[in-house]
């Protein structure tokens, strides 16, 4: 029986950090990995893969462009897709990321343990048949996508988010229901590449966590820009699978049949619980999710659960600083010099990766006013400036939420070009607690994409320069 201080479960964002975190500050250190790779759901079959797509889709499109930049010689309509070179190099770019996993956690002396781990209580966890003893365990197992009744997948016909990342023919018609960030990410990446696309969102908009002008605004530019067809307030009821493709039979605002080559389902993920061993331990699960407390502790003295198996937003940053938190946690208990900060989870940022981008943070406009401010707003729309013009991508806006009676920014909500990095500005902004009065009087340089900030600020008071 090998001993250390703290084993973690789970290898993915927030797990492998969890295990550096310990490591660093003295713990003696186990990770454990059920797959092949460390890396986790983000980098073999999430985050990562999906954004390699976008990427290509994103240059495609560039490149179709190429005339209109006085580049000659590219023909648009000879330009193809080659999904197999994608997915090819879709897998390179997973395989470095695992390996550099792999060199920090003997950089840091992290001892790996490949196998399902399982929780025996007691502080004991069982790794292909041999038992650890822990003082304190992290568990970061994650989550996947679950079938739905009546639309269960089959990796060929009725996709899920992993199997559309190693399709090699481009799909003629592709139907995705759920317009959530998975669903709006993918019909921008094959709309793009050449399919035709429509998106099916049960919700009155797309993007339906975000602020409704974000939803609203890409909708109208998904329909327009890449002839996506676009609907809300609709259901997929039951499906037919065919020789030629998917019936899809809809019911809602837009009724009727669709039939595609193929149906993603981009709705429903739920946390990988099953056969942890959580009903050894005192831990509580609350409609499938972990109960923990600020510093990430179960109910289990000893035992911390993070990510997606917990009632937070179900992102790699967020795991990510979680498991920061659960590992300083467990250091301090044992007498190290750690000093653990609780997650402040009303200032995430929010990325959505599609095109046009959308990067958010805090409160929405509906949300501000349900919890009881005085609200004011401000936005400012890409199109008058230079910058975004220079790129080629004038699409959409930035909206500032703030309380009007101290100026304080609550929120805000980016949709245009470069939206996820513009975003960490607004991180900053929020964390310093900046207040609208404060953003105007602060310079930005020019021609940038980021003076949009002062820009939306200045729009709270109705004195816009640029518009």
């Amino acid at each position: 029986m090998a001993q250390f201080d703290l084993i973690v479960i789970g290898s993915g964002p927030g797990g492998y950090i969890a295990a550096i975190r310990g490591a660093q500050l003295g713990l003696s250190t186990a990770l454990v990995e059920k797959d092949p790779a460390l890396g986790g759901t983000c980098l073999h079959r999430g985050c990562i893969p999906a954004k390699t797509w976008l990427e290509t889709a994103h240059r495609f499109e560039q490149m179709q462009e190429a005339n209109s930049y006085g580049i000659d010689g590219v023909e648009a309509k000879a330009l193809k897709a080659n999904l197999e070179t994608i997915v090819k190099r879709k897998g390179r770019i997973v395989t470095k990321n695992a390996k550099g996993i792999e060199f920090l956690m003997k950089k840091n002396k992290v001892s790996v343990l490949k196998g399902f781990g399982k929780l025996l209580g007691g502080g004991k966890v069982e790794v292909a048949g041999e038992v650890h003893e822990a003082k304190r365990i992290i568990l970061a197992t994650g989550s996947g996508p679950k079938d739905i009744p009546g639309l269960e997948t089959d990796g060929k016909q009725v996709l899920n988010s992993d199997h559309i990342l190693d399709l090699t023919e481009l799909p003629a018609h592709l139907v995705i229901l759920g317009a959530g960030a998975i669903g709006v990410e993918f019909a921008s990446v094959f709309s793009r590449l050449g399919s035709k696309v429509t998106l099916v969102e049960f919700m009155d908009t797309i993007l339906p966590l975000e602020d409704e002008d974000i939803g609203l605004e890409l909708a109208k530019i998904l329909r327009k820009s890449y002839k996506i067809d676009v609907r809300t307030k609709t259901k997929i009821t039951r499906i037919e699978k065919r020789a030629d493709g998917v019936v899809c039979h809809l019911e809602g605002e837009t009724p009727g049949e669709v039939v595609g080559s193929h149906l993603l389902v981009a709705v429903g993920r739920a946390p990988k619980l099953e056969g942890v061993g959580l009903e050894k331990t005192k831990a509580q699960v609350d409609r499938g999710c972990v109960v923990v407390d600020r510093f990430m502790q179960t109910g289990e003295p000893g035992l911390y659960a993070i990510g997606d198996i917990v009632r937070t937003p179900w992102l790699a940053h967020v795991a990510s600083d979680e498991g920061i938190v659960a590992a300083e946690h467990a250091a301090q208990s044992l007498g190290k010099d750690a000093h653990p900060h609780p997650i402040r989870y009303d200032r995430f940022p929010a990325c959505t990766y599609c095109d046009p981008e959308v990067g958010t943070i805090g409160l929405s406009e509906k949300a501000a006013k349900a919890k009881g401010y005085d609200v004011q707003v401000g936005s400012f729309p890409f199109a008058p400036m230079a910058k975004a013009n220079i790129v080629g991508e004038p699409h959409g806006f930035i909206k500032i939420v703030a309380d009007k009676q101290y100026g304080e920014i609550l929120g805000i909500h980016i949709l245009g070009p470069k939206a996820t990095e513009l975003v960490a500005s607004s991180v900053a902004l929020m964390g310093g607690e900046f207040t609208v009065d404060e953003l105007i009087n602060t310079m930005y340089p020019h021609p940038t994409l980021n003076e949009v900030f002062p820009e939306a600020a200045r729009a709270v008071h109705g004195r816009a320069l640029n518009m």
